[in-house]
């Protein structure tokens, strides 16, 4: 078996022959040619500003909104060229055509961290409670030019589609469940259903506690469910109620032993991890965040992984 192809049994929950990892090349995540977070920093496409930082991600958020509420009428998405989108990512494709590897594009920060971006926090968190009617009309703008994009990605041939939103804090979502269910989930499900139109594999990034939201993600066609942040959700349930219909990736934590754990505690945890969410197939390893993980450690993960699979 392939790893392209093990990985294509994991995520249909398909008799998988291992528990794939992230990072061992058989997943490939593709950033198409838009600038959503400009690694040296400066302006993002849409006018936000970028800090250049030493972190692994390049650069974070300035903070400083774009607009105002009052002037949610005047933005204006960015005047992306999509067909030169969807060329550089043939390009990028055709340069795997030899790997053993599954092959899927990003679409990132792509409705409510976009609006929060725009917004700035504070004003669209209080936007989203006090004038949901001027906050739908900027997320409806997003949500039009998003669809374009995701168009874009899934013609240029790519085996599904890796949206990433950050909806949850360490304990709840950073707006009630009902509120994101009006406001995010409707541009969600249609951007959902551009990539499964074309079979296409949905994959959703959200870190944070998102568990009163993931039986609306799998009702709008969710296949794929990352970083599975364990500190503040019971991934173990999760696999329990959803694990016929849904993938997960991640749930290693690097809130806790990868990060600050000794080696034999790392092969242990990661184990016991990967042995719970990989019954069955639905399961991708790796780190519940992308986040720097002490060396002795990361081999310790990885030797777990291996270990486990050849059993």
């Amino acid at each position: 078996m392939t790893k392209r192809e093990n990985m294509l049994r994991t995520i249909t929950r398909d008799r998988p022959g291992w528990v794939p990892y992230r990072y061992d090349g058989s997943l490939t995540l593709l950033r198409p040619a838009v600038v959503v977070r400009p690694v040296e920093g400066g302006r993002d496409d849409w006018g936000a500003g970028w800090l250049k930082t030493d972190t692994d991600e390049g650069s974070y958020p300035d903070g400083k909104p774009v607009v105002t509420l009052s002037e949610v009428h005047t933005v204006s998405a960015p005047k992306t060229d999509f067909e030169a989108v969807t060329r550089d990512l043939e390009g990028q494709i055709a340069r795997l055509e030899d790997q053993d590897t599954l092959i899927v594009a990003y679409n990132e920060l792509t409705l409510f961290e976009r609006a929060q971006l725009l917004l700035g926090t504070d004003n669209f968190l209080m936007a989203t409670a006090l004038d949901t009617d001027r906050t739908r009309q900027l997320l409806d703008l997003i949500t039009d030019y998003q669809a374009r994009l995701t168009q874009s990605l899934m013609e240029a041939g790519v085996a599904g589609v890796r949206f990433t939103d950050d909806w949850g804090t360490q304990t709840s979502q950073f707006i009630s469940p009902e509120c994101w269910r009006s406001l995010i989930k409707p541009g969600l499900k249609r951007l959902y259903d551009i990539v499964k139109k074309q079979r296409g594999f949905v994959f959703q990034h959200s870190c944070g506690h998102i568990e009163e939201l993931v039986p609306d993600l799998i009702e709008i066609g969710v296949d794929v469910l990352d970083p599975c942040q364990p500190r503040s959700n019971d991934i173990f349930s999760w696999k329990k109620k959803y694990g016929d219909r849904l993938c997960f990736m991640g749930g290693l934590d690097t809130q806790g032993y990868l990060s600050f754990g000794e080696p034999e505690q790392v092969r242990e945890q990661v184990q016991m991890v990967a042995a719970i969410m990989g019954e069955g197939g639905g399961y991708i390893a790796a780190p519940s965040h992308s986040i720097t993980i002490p060396e002795k450690n990361t081999q310790a993960m990885i030797a777990a992984l291996i270990d486990l699979n050849q059993r």
